[in-house]
């Protein structure tokens, strides 16, 4: 890997690369006099501890660096700015979080068509999205490491435009999670190793259209329904010493988190999630921690079109795994313009950067466990805790392994009876298609 540099002097770099020549109007310095004018009771009325960023420290210890982000679309308005720009353009902002990144992962929102979409069997729902089959290629050269496949959209054109789907990134080297051309090849872990550390990643969606479900001999995605997600979690556990697990769910354009999320989402955990990437509302949600693991209930859209205020603010998470178990949390704010995501760096994006925050934050209120959990960092937040346990897993699993392969443990996996019942858990009915509540002329789904 190259010499990682902190976060100044990314940034710096950054700037220096992509500065923006245009003129100065007067609604910037409106909103400059504004951050300026409310800094001040902000921070006063937060509380909390801020410490000037430097990320170098300690960063040469980092044994693993992961950056997950929210929803991507490549059709309607990105399509066009990828045809102009080219579609690595779309994360030129971006670049230097993935560049210090050992893994990248995110949430695809939409299928590959290798054809007219014309003569794809288009789902019966009010939005649909197709991505070109340049995207892959894209994706895997600025830095993603693994997609998500598990969500509302994959089966847009129904089990073609699903095959297409597949084929394209593993013809682009880039791996899929969450969905497959039957229920072997949909629910096969992924497994990546970084420095040592195994790695497990799982894909579910709560929300999916109808027939969109893999079946034993037909493509599809996988239910997040618990008879169905916890034994892949518990397999992944198994096999790994850290598991991720990126989830579709929850109510599009509701920044509130719901009582099927949690029940669901903790119950991943006890089941051996460690870090769950949750997606589908469009907007942020808040961040809990529980039993010492990672629940992001929505990290919103990461490059889309969508116009509200709300869908097009945004947060690129780091989560650094250090040699002595300790582990940070980085929510870098973000706001979509132009389909592209960009940073929110110095005191003129100072109100922004506090409103993404709160979003953040349960009930969307400075709590004085809010306070005690964060920390700021100049532009970003972080949060800080002993994760060894993830080390302690490595030496328990190369024991365990010495029997079954990840592999054989697939194949008896896929001859379980899908009713099973795991832990006792069961948050609900499986989530069907929601209804479409799009913005005019920018609707999600």
């Amino acid at each position: 890997m190259s010499k990682k540099l902190n976060r100044k002097q990314r940034m710096l770099r950054w700037t220096k690369k992509h500065k923006v020549k245009a003129p100065i109007h007067t609604t910037i310095a409106f909103f400059v006099s504004i951050a300026l004018l409310v800094s001040f009771s902000l921070l006063d009325s937060m509380g909390g501890t801020t410490v000037k960023a430097d990320t170098a420290t300690g960063e040469a210890e980092d044994l693993l660096t992961l950056t997950m982000v929210g929803d991507m679309m490549f059709g309607r308005f990105v399509e066009k700015a990828g045809e102009r720009h080219g579609y690595e353009n779309l994360f030129q902002n971006v670049q230097p979080y993935f560049q210090e990144s050992d893994l990248v992962t995110g949430n695809f929102e939409n299928p590959v068509l290798l054809g007219d979409p014309e003569d794809y069997p288009e789902a019966d729902k009010d939005i649909v999205f197709h991505s070109p089959p340049e995207v892959p290629a894209a994706l895997k050269k600025v830095g993603f490491t693994s997609v998500n496949l598990a969500n509302n959209h994959t089966t847009d054109y129904g089990a073609p435009g699903l095959m297409d789907t597949l084929s394209t990134f593993r013809d682009a080297g880039l791996p899929t999670v969450g969905a497959g051309s039957d229920r072997y090849d949909a629910q096969q872990v992924l497994y990546q190793e970084v420095n040592g550390l195994k790695v497990a990643t799982v894909g579910v969606t709560d929300v999916y259209a109808k027939g969109g479900t893999v079946k034993r001999d037909f493509p599809g995605v996988i239910p997040a329904r618990p008879e169905t997600s916890l034994p892949l979690i518990e397999k992944a556990k198994k096999n790994a010493d850290l598991v991720i697990v990126q989830v579709h769910w929850g109510v599009e354009y509701d920044n509130n988190v719901h009582p099927r999320q949690k029940d669901l989402g903790r119950a991943m955990v006890d089941a051996g999630a460690d870090i769950i990437v949750g997606h589908h509302p469009h907007v942020l949600e808040p961040i809990e921690f529980y039993k010492g693991s990672v629940i992001m209930y929505s990290l919103g859209n990461f490059i889309f079109d969508q116009g509200w205020s709300r869908t097009r603010e945004t947060a690129l998470v780091q989560y650094k795994l250090s040699k002595d178990g300790k582990a940070r949390l980085e929510v870098h704010p973000m706001v979509i313009r132009e389909g592209k995501p960009r940073p929110l760096p110095g005191v003129t994006n100072l109100y922004r950067r506090e409103k993404i925050y709160l979003q953040l934050a349960d009930e969307r209120v400075y709590t004085e466990a809010w306070k005690k959990k964060w920390t700021r960092e100049e532009d970003y937040i972080v949060h800080e805790w002993d994760h060894s346990k993830i080390l302690q897993r490595e030496e328990s699993n190369q024991n365990e392994q010495q029997g079954e392969s990840p592999q054989q443990e697939d194949q008896q996996q896929d001859q379980q009876q899908q009713g099973q019942q795991q832990n006792g858990v069961t948050p609900g009915a499986p989530a069907q298609e929601a209804p479409a509540q799009p913005a005019a002329g920018t609707g999600g789904g």
